[in-house]
Formats: C-alpha cells, sequence, structure tokens
C-alpha cells in the first residue's frame, strides 16, 4: 500500500453526502483516515477508507470487514465507536466516533510517564480489552500506536482490524 495516494477530502465530499470531510488526518496500514463531521447530528467522525485497489484483495477486504463487525459489537468508554459501515463505488469505509487526541505512541514516546497516570491508562486498557474478550472479540494488535488518548486523558483503543472472534482453542 506504499502507492496508495489517498484522496483529497474535497474528492470525498461528493462521494460522502450526509458528511462533511474537513481534512485528512493519517494514512496507515489498513487506509487512510480523515476528519469529517456528519451533517445530521453536527458531530465529529473519523471516517477510514480502503484503498480501491484493495477492494479486491478477499483477505484484506475481509480484515476490514472484521474490524467494522468487531466494533459494531462494541460499546465501551475506552474502544472507539463505530457508526456506519460500508462501499461506494468501489471504496471501502468506515465511519467511526472521532477521537481527538494523539495516539498513545505520540504522546509518550521517549518521554516518562508519571506512574500513578500510567497506572491509570493501563487499568483503563485493560477495562477496554476486558469488555472486548467478554464479547468474544480478540483484538490481536494491541501497541502504543493503537491507542489514542483523548483530551481528557482517556485512552481509546482503536484498529480491530486484525480482530477476530475468540474461539475454544484460544487461550
Amino acid at each position: 500500500m506504499t502507492d496508495f495516494i489517498p484522496p483529497s477530502p474535497e474528492e470525498l465530499n461528493d462521494k460522502f453526502p450526509n458528511f462533511e470531510v474537513e481534512s485528512f488526518i493519517a494514512k496507515g496500514g489498513m487506509g487512510a483516515v480523515y476528519l469529517g463531521r456528519q451533517i445530521s447530528l453536527d458531530r465529529p467522525v473519523a471516517i477510514k477508507i480502503l484503498p480501491p485497489e484493495l477492494s479486491e484483495d478477499k483477505a484484506y477486504l475481509a480484515s476490514f470487514e472484521s474490524e467494522a463487525k468487531a466494533l459494531a459489537k462494541l460499546n465501551h468508554t475506552n474502544l472507539v465507536g463505530i457508526f456506519d459501515f460500508g462501499q461506494l463505488d468501489g471504496m471501502f469505509y468506515i465511519i467511526m466516533e472521532y477521537v481527538p487526541g494523539r495516539s498513545l505512541y505520540y504522546t509518550a514516546h521517549g518521554q516518562a510517564v508519571d506512574e500513578l497516570e500510567a497506572g491509570i491508562l493501563i487499568t483503563d486498557i485493560c477495562k477496554g480489552l476486558a469488555h472486548a474478550h467478554e464479547h468474544d472479540i480478540l483484538h490481536r494488535d494491541i501497541k502504543p500506536a493503537n491507542i489514542l488518548i483523548d483530551d481528557e486523558a482517556r485512552p481509546m483503543i482503536v484498529d480491530f482490524g486484525l480482530a477476530q472472534p475468540i474461539s475454544d482453542n484460544d487461550h
């Protein structure tokens, strides 16, 4: 996906008439993410798109769909919420809760974190993961880059692209 050039927000506005795509946020392993606004409810959202050329890759598409379905089953303070999933003109997308802030990787990378603050973050992350596990979802890619820290210093787990249902063989 290194050759993937994410479309501009203006290009996406034509595809998402119920949303105003305001700006590009980032490009990652599963596509690109944009800041948008859901017009009907006047709320910020994150719009994640899959590169059109990857929509032919059944394994990659299954991973993207798995993320959407895994998130849709979950409702927890420390897990990003999902609002919609679909396909437009061969481009797959997920509309998610927008989390203002930065990833734990960029927030704490190279800096000492207060022990009490670290303990609270770890406890909240564990609560979010426990909620996912209670709903038979295994994240499989927990790392600082997949934990967003919002404006209230609350961790939000994102990127369930490698998630899978927990089976009897999982420990």
